[in-house]
C-alpha cells in the first residue's frame, strides 16, 4: 500500500489523540470537530455534474448505515445479527465474577478508588496527575447537581484493562466504558463492513506506545496496516489474536479474520470492543498511585467486561465493585 494511504488509515487515531479538552466532565471528549473531518459523508454533486463513483459509493454506504440503525432500533440485536447457536450458547454459559488480586499483570483490571479521585478537595499533585492520565477533570463532580452525583460518580470513576506492564517499560492499558460518540461506520477511511454500528470507544487521552501499535489494526483494509484502533474480544478463532486472560479475553488479531467470522455467523460483532488511544504510565508512576490508594487491582471475567450495557444500566465500574464485595 502506498505511504499516503498508510498514513490516512491512522487519521481517526490522530484526530482523537490531538483533541483539546472541553468544559465537560471527561477531559478528552472534545474530539468531535476533528473526528468529523474523517466521517463518512457523501459530497453533494454540482448542478452541472453527475455524481462521481466515490459519491455514489458514499451515498450507498450512508444509506446502508441508516437502514441498519433503523432495523436495530426497531427489532433489537436479533433482527440484525445471526450467530452460530452452539458457539453463542457456550459464551453465554460463562459467569460474571471479579476478585481482588495483589499484583498488576497483563489482562488484569484497575478500578479507580472513589476517595482518591474525588475525596480530597485539595487535590494533591498525584491526584491531579492521575485524573489527567485518565481524562477526568479534577472538579468534575462540582459540575454535577447534588441530586445526580451518585449516579454520575460511578460513570466517571475509571476502569482500565492492562495490556502491558513491566518495571522497565511502564504500563499501558485502555479505559473501558468511554464512548467517543461515533460508530465505525462513520469513518470512510476504515473498512467497517460487518461492524458498521459498533461504537468507537476511547481508551484514554494518550497515544499507545510503539510496542503495542502492531495489534491496532481494527478497521484496516490490509491486516498489516495500523489504524490505531484495538479490538478486545472473546474469540480465540480470530487469527493472530493475543490472549490477555485465561478466561478467554483476547486483543487484536487479523481484521480480515474477524470480519470473516462475523460474516459466517461464527462471531458476534457486539462482543467486540473497538478502542482508540490508550492510558499510559511511565516506569514507577503506577506503583506510586497504587501506594497512594488510587486503584484496586482485580481479575475480572470476560463475560463481565464485555457485557452488553443497555441504556440506563449501571456503569461497568459499579458492576465490578459489586462483584468484588460479594
Amino acid at each position: 500500500m502506498a505511504k499516503k494511504n498508510r498514513v490516512s488509515l491512522v487519521a481517526v487515531w490522530f484526530a482523537l489523540l490531538h483533541c483539546e479538552p472541553c468544559a465537560t466532565l471527561v477531559g478528552h471528549t472534545r474530539c468531535y470537530d476533528r473526528l468529523s473531518r474523517c466521517r463518512r459523508r457523501a459530497p453533494a454533486p454540482r448542478a452541472s455534474e453527475g455524481m462521481s463513483d466515490e459519491s455514489v459509493e458514499d451515498s450507498a454506504d450512508a444509506q446502508r448505515i441508516a437502514e441498519f440503525r433503523a432495523k436495530l432500533v426497531a427489532g433489537g440485536l436479533e433482527s440484525v445479527t445471526t450467530f452460530d447457536g452452539e458457539e453463542e450458547a457456550a459464551l453465554k454459559t460463562r459467569k460474571t465474577w471479579a476478585q481482588n488480586v495483589d499484583r498488576v499483570e497483563k489482562g488484569r483490571v484497575l478500578l479507580g478508588v472513589q476517595d482518591f479521585f474525588f475525596g480530597d478537595k485539595a487535590k494533591p499533585s498525584i491526584v491531579k496527575a492521575a485524573c489527567e492520565r485518565v481524562g477526568i477533570f479534577t472538579d468534575a463532580l462540582d459540575r454535577v447537581p447534588d441530586d445526580r452525583r451518585d449516579s454520575v460518580l460511578s460513570g466517571l470513576l475509571p476502569v482500565v484493562l492492562v495490556l502491558d506492564h513491566s518495571k522497565v517499560g511502564g504500563t499501558t492499558g485502555v479505559l473501558l466504558g468511554r464512548r467517543s460518540g461515533y460508530i465505525m461506520g462513520d469513518f470512510k477511511l476504515l473498512d467497517s463492513s460487518q461492524f458498521l454500528v459498533q461504537p468507537l470507544w476511547v481508551g484514554g487521552p494518550s497515544a499507545p506506545p510503539p510496542s503495542t501499535q502492531s495489534a491496532r489494526t481494527a478497521g484496516s483494509k490490509d491486516d498489516e496496516n495500523v489504524t490505531g484502533i484495538l479490538a478486545i474480544h472473546p474469540y480465540a478463532t480470530v487469527n493472530n489474536a493475543v490472549e490477555l486472560t485465561q478466561d478467554g479475553l483476547y486483543c487484536g488479531g487479523d481484521w480480515s479474520s474477524a470480519k470473516d467470522l462475523v460474516e459466517r455467523g461464527r462471531a458476534n460483532p457486539f462482543r467486540f470492543r473497538l478502542i482508540a488511544q490508550a492510558t499510559n504510565w511511565n516506569p514507577g508512576e503506577l506503583e506510586r498511585e497504587l501506594n497512594a490508594g488510587a486503584w484496586r487491582v482485580a481479575d475480572v471475567s470476560t463475560e463481565l467486561l464485555l457485557k452488553d450495557r443497555q441504556r440506563g444500566a449501571p456503569p461497568l465500574w459499579f458492576d465490578i465493585a459489586d462483584e468484588l464485595e460479594r
